[in-house]
């Protein structure tokens, strides 16, 4: 009873609200305006906030545990029909990567004729293709400078009031590791530097207004709060490489003032920071359970292993978690390794999910999901580049670099974390996708505006 009422809720959402939002929004261009800033906000939400599960199963630690649909979807619907009402404006049907993406939907699918169940796997393709709406609401609202800045400045915001979460649960209510309205410390760090690495290197530089640049470097500022808040060991590491990296890339691009102050005042509030908190990132890097987690990780890769040696299609998107428990064999290595150590196995204890994303995609996917989702994350990326190298000192160039440096810390990153299979981290990788794709159809220089009157 309760998931026909939910499905009748979703189906009036999706199929009925949004379409109308979207009339709605193609009348009133400030409207369209504020519906994007909203999307960006609602992507830093509690995920019981924004998602509604059919058919949803609490109890499985799999990656996907229904079939999901979200309110950032349903807004991007909105967002997609403004453009298809609006007779000025030309709809992208491919943005860039969209066949690249649905390779990989495609390729992963097909281990659904292997599967342990087969529901688990719909669950994943649903929620796999769906996503891909963020990046047709993004990748057609941006066809001007002033749209890119309505997306990044949404995405500071969230950000900045991310921040002030953070800060209560750190500093009031007494937080060892802060999640914020994340459901773990590593998405929330790992979510945080990819939305802001960006934004610093637009703030740094000289193509936006002072005033813009402080705005975005104040979201950034905050950002490296969230990430020491969080203590996520990994995550402080790539977050300072990554901040290290944009310096780097934008001193490459032009040595300006704004660059050198911009660096002076985070060298300063950053050793002022770090003196505050240094005593608690100490004692994090030097817990007891670092060494256990390590091993953890180590035999659950094992373990992925032995599922794609015995199942070339993989077991079944979404499978993971069923796969690695009894009467599966595939769990024993694990169980071995906590005898070894003198602990007691239960076998009715249900096992977690691996923390690799490449080791899930493989034991998950097989071959051709990991193959092809490999060559969807190359390629995509690689458009950053030539904006880095034939816009040189343009708003696209700094956006672009960000966007390149933040992809590949996560990337690097999901070896130890899956946090792009999320829901949040999904749809905010999607969003920067969309704008990438969208920065591609910008001309060199804008025609209609200046980028200090935008």
């Amino acid at each position: 009873m309760v998931d026909i009422i939910k499905a009748i809720i979703l189906f009036g959402g999706y199929f009925v609200i949004a379409p109308i939002g979207g009339l709605i929004l193609s009348k009133d261009r400030r409207m369209e305006d504020f519906a994007v800033g909203l999307l960006m906000f609602l992507l830093g939400l509690h995920i019981d906030t924004t998602v509604l599960m059919l058919n949803s199963i609490e109890w499985y630690r799999g990656v996907t545990k229904g079939y999901e649909f979200t309110m950032m979807e349903m807004l991007s619907i909105s967002l997609i029909f403004s453009t298809l009402f609006n007779s000025k404006r030309k709809f992208i049907w491919l943005p860039m990567g969209t066949v690249l993406w649905f390779l990989y939907v495609g390729a992963s699918s097909l281990s659904i004729f292997s599967a342990l169940e087969v529901s688990f796997v719909l669950m994943s393709i649903l929620k796999h293709s769906k996503v891909w709406l963020i990046v047709y609401a993004i990748g057609n609202y941006a066809r001007s400078r002033r749209e890119v800045h309505i997306v990044l400045t949404g995405i500071a915001v969230m950000l900045i009031y991310q921040f002030i979460i953070v800060a209560k649960m750190k500093w009031i209510d007494g937080f060892y590791q802060v999640r914020g309205l994340f459901e773990h410390q590593n998405p929330l760090a790992m979510f945080t530097y990819m939305a802001a690495l960006p934004l610093l290197a637009v703030a740094m530089s000289p193509a936006v207004s002072k005033a813009r640049g402080l705005f975005y470097f104040s979201a950034f500022a905050c950002s490296g709060i969230i990430v020491l808040a969080s203590l996520s060991r990994a995550a402080l590491a790539f977050f300072a490489m990554g901040t290290v990296a944009v310096i780097a890339v934008g001193f490459w691009d032009r040595i300006s003032l704004r660059r050198m102050l911009t660096v002076a005042v985070m060298a300063l509030g950053g050793a002022f920071v770090l003196a505050m908190t240094a005593e608690t990132i100490i004692a994090r890097f030097n817990d007891e359970g670092n060494e256990a987690s390590g091993e953890t990780r180590e035999v659950m890769n094992l373990a992925s292993k032995a599922m794609l040696d015995d199942k070339p299609l993989g077991i079944g998107w979404n499978n993971f978690g069923k796969a690695i428990n009894h009467p599966y064999p595939y769990g024993d290595v694990i169980d071995d390794w906590n005898r070894d150590r003198g602990q007691k196995v239960d076998i009715d204890y249900a096992k977690g999910v691996v923390e690799s994303h490449y080791w899930l995609l493989k034991a998950e996917t097989g071959w051709q999901g990991y193959i092809t989702f490999m060559l969807f994350i190359i390629i995509v990326t690689g458009r950053t580049l030539p904006f880095m190298v034939f816009r040189r000192g343009s708003l696209e160039a700094a956006i672009a670099a960000g966007i390149l440096i933040g992809f590949g810390i996560t990337y690097v990153h999901s070896s130890l974390e899956r946090v792009l299979t999320q829901t949040k981290n999904l749809a905010l990788w999607m969003t920067y996708i969309g704008l990438l794709g969208a920065l591609l159809r910008l001309p060199k220089e804008s025609k209609d505006e200046t980028l200090e009157s935008e």
